[in-house]
């Protein structure tokens, strides 16, 4: 036979045999799987896709685009963690009001509902810090910040009962960290313009003092460069820029002193001293209706009017005063030209005339100094401006390509796969569990299972054989089928008895005086089919012409009077107790085979005694003895290893022991437990054998000779 074929037998035998173990493990998997998917709760995943652009952009220079692919990766998976951050869940926390939310806000956790119910500490909420913490923990464990492959998107996703709340939260985040990096960006440069701010003021105050050295220098020394020069011209200029200034003063009093009046609302000195057509007039207004306003009575029409005429001409006198102010204050800017202007003639004089050398050294030191921290001054400014200006103008590196929307279907649990992967998990287990039953927990299911686990030499495998309509054992197919499978098998259990007998006593019975070799069929536990093996061996060695006796040893449960159809009004029992005479055995228990030259010792009751006690009177002993004077075979059908100890006293009267092994049903634990007790037990010279009794189907060897078989 094909091996390939043989091993396709053996497991679809595996999995006939075990059928309802593979069944019940697939449903039972199969039913954890569906009540654990159906009654978690059903989250939604809403997610958000964030641009990440790496060049860093500047509005006021469009051109100047920084960036290299080489770094681009790292720039993109850095935003990424900054997303994922505790700065920006927290922020989002506070902004969403997270703390009282149902489903992420602050509630008991597991520990704590534990110990309320074992009633060992009352719950108590986690406050302030704690509960922060325990909110960003839960809000964590439901976002997920990942970068799409090596593209520059950010996926925000946010798993929540809520489908519109967890879209909300993801469009939350995003928002979040784009308004963050705004404003890491402007705080960046808001501090850079502080700082400039803070040497422009400096600068303008080093402006000041340089230009007030060199005028000091250039005014206080107009007399030694017109003695130096003669040019008499120097100190005229110099004169007249004395007087400006002098004017510049004195208009400037006038300019703080009219103010004063106007704000006391004294128009008649102001208009006298303004010396303004226009305020003169309407201050002669105003006298005339004050006037009037006096000599009408009061709360009439006349009162009310003129009252409100001279309120115009008091507001019309404020705001022509206002402008004859603005004209003096305009002519104080003219003096400030002027001396501006004079100033400059006077320096350009000065550097154009002929001056000593030591002098015009001292001069275009004091004038580059000035220059220079003119030019600071003007740098610093132009900065600050510009920072003042980028700060406004700041945008986003990143920005929000594909907002989340509420998902229409939950994201998890996804129950078609959970329990697609249950089912597969489900036929693998249920499989496992079989293969593992069959080949390690329960029964032997080869011949080299059976020997390789007994460690004992296998005498046969005999094939399941259903009794006949007409037939009262299994046994009986030996006689109606004597060419079966069945038959065959048994006689070749005699066989390998036969050599096993020559070759471990072969002078025992002539040495002796005894002729008799005793045949143990023993099994581990009940429902091994180990009676029936019992006649079947016994009628195939009568069969042979040997002389043959079966004694019924199962005191607690005989049937070999049930499998040659006798009804006995006694049985070995009966003898062993004593309630009959050695005298009356042979009528009584000693009965003959209907069917073939087999005696058989029967039983016919169940014992009500201690069994154990049966087998090692004396007794039993001189009925084996003269069992073994009389017959060449004498078969001993013991009861099973594991529930009583009958088997384990009758090993010692065995020549050979056969040890019953049913197909894939017996739990090869047992099996070996019971196999190394009778070793335990038995006779120095005896030996063990293994049958492999009901198999199932037919083996390869059956198969290619089935022509030789006839059922």
């Amino acid at each position: 036979m094909d091996e390939t074929e043989i091993d396709f037998r053996h497991l679809f035998g595996i999995v006939r045999r075990q059928v309802r173990l593979i069944a019940a493990t697939i449903a039972v998997v199969v039913a954890i799987a569906a009540v654990a998917v159906f009654s978690i709760t059903p989250m939604y995943t809403g997610t958000t896709l964030v641009l990440v652009d790496p060049s860093r952009k500047n509005l006021m220079d469009p051109s100047n685009v920084s960036g290299s692919s080489a770094t681009d990766s790292a720039r993109v998976e850095s935003e990424v963690e900054i997303v994922d951050s505790d700065a920006v869940l927290l922020s989002v926390i506070a902004t969403k009001n997270l703390i009282t939310d149902p489903e992420f806000g602050v509630k008991l956790g597991m520990k704590d509902k534990v110990l309320a119910f074992l009633r060992i500490r009352e719950p108590t909420l986690p406050t302030g810090q704690d509960a922060l913490g325990s909110v960003l923990s839960r809000f964590k464990k439901n976002i997920t910040v990942a970068r799409r492959g090596l593209t520059y998107l950010i996926a925000v996703s946010v798993r929540s009962e809520n489908p519109d709340r967890a879209a909300e939260l993801a469009n939350a985040i995003a928002e979040t960290y784009i308004r963050a990096q705004i404003e890491s960006k402007t705080s960046a440069t808001r501090e850079s313009r502080d700082i400039i701010d803070r040497q422009l003021a400096d600068a303008e105050r080093a402006v000041v003092a340089a230009e007030k050295a060199f005028d000091d220098y250039i005014f206080g020394n107009v007399n030694e460069f017109v003695s130096a020069t003669g040019r008499t011209d120097l100190a005229e200029i110099r004169n007249r820029i004395d007087e400006l200034a002098n004017e510049r003063t004195s208009a400037e009093g006038r300019v703080a002193g009219l103010r004063q009046k106007l704000a006391s609302n004294d128009f008649q000195t102001l208009a006298a001293e303004l010396e303004n057509e226009a305020v003169a007039a309407l201050n002669q207004q105003r006298e005339q209706l004050q006037r009037a306003l006096g000599e009408a009575a009061a709360g009439s029409a006349r009162a009310v009017n003129l009252r409100q005429e001279l309120e115009r001409i008091e507001q019309n006198l404020l705001t022509e005063a206002e402008t004859a102010l603005g004209e003096l204050q305009t002519s104080i800017t003219d003096y400030d030209t002027q001396a501006t202007t004079l100033r400059r003639d006077l320096n350009t004089a000065i550097l154009g005339s002929n001056l000593p050398a030591d002098t015009l050294a001292q001069i275009y030191r004091l004038q580059q100094t000035s220059r220079n921290a003119a030019t600071q001054y003007q740098a610093l400014l132009a900065r600050s401006q510009a920072l003042e200006t980028e700060t406004a103008l700041q945008i986003a590196d990143s920005r929000v390509v594909s907002p989340a929307f509420p998902p229409t279907g939950p994201s998890s649990p996804k129950v078609m796969l959970i329990l697609a992967v249950a089912g597969l998990f489900a036929v693998g287990a249920g499989f496992a569990l079989a293969f593992i039953f069959e080949n390690f927990i329960g029964g032997f299911t080869s011949e080299e299972q059976v020997q390789a686990v007994t460690r004992l030499p296998l005498a046969t495998v005999v094939p399941r054989h259903a009794a006949g309509s007409s037939q009262f054992s299994v046994s009986d197919a030996l006689i109606e089928s004597p060419l079966s499978m069945y038959a065959e098998s048994v006689r070749r259990l005699r066989a390998t008895i036969d050599n096993t007998l020559q070759a471990t006593v072969p002078d025992r019975a002539e040495a002796k005086g005894k002729k008799g070799f005793v045949i143990m069929m023993s099994s581990a536990l009940p429902g091994e089919g180990k009676s029936t093996m019992s006649l079947s061996l016994a009628r195939t060695l009568a069969l042979s012409g040997a002389s043959t006796l079966i004694i019924d040893c199962d005191f607690r449960k005989p049937s070999i009077q049930r499998h040659l159809n006798l009804e006995p009004s006694n049985g070995l029992v009966d003898f062993l107790v004593g309630d009959i005479g050695s005298e009356d055995l042979l009528q009584n228990i000693v009965k003959s085979d209907p069917k073939t030259a087999l005696t058989a010792v029967v039983g016919a009751r169940r014992s009500d005694v201690p069994t154990d006690q049966l087998i090692t009177r004396e007794r039993f002993t001189r009925l084996v003895q003269t069992a073994r004077q009389r017959f060449d075979y004498v078969v001993l059908d013991s009861p099973p290893i594991e529930p009583v100890v009958d088997g384990l006293y009758l090993a010692k009267y065995a020549d050979v022991i056969t040890f019953v092994i049913r197909w894939a049903k017996t739990p090869q634990r047992l099996c070996v437990h019971s196999l190394q007790r009778l070793a335990q037990t038995k006779a120095e010279h005896c030996r063990i054998l293994t049958l492999l009794n009901q198999q199932e189907g037919k083996s390869g060897y059956y198969t290619a000779y089935s022509d030789y078989y006839t059922e």
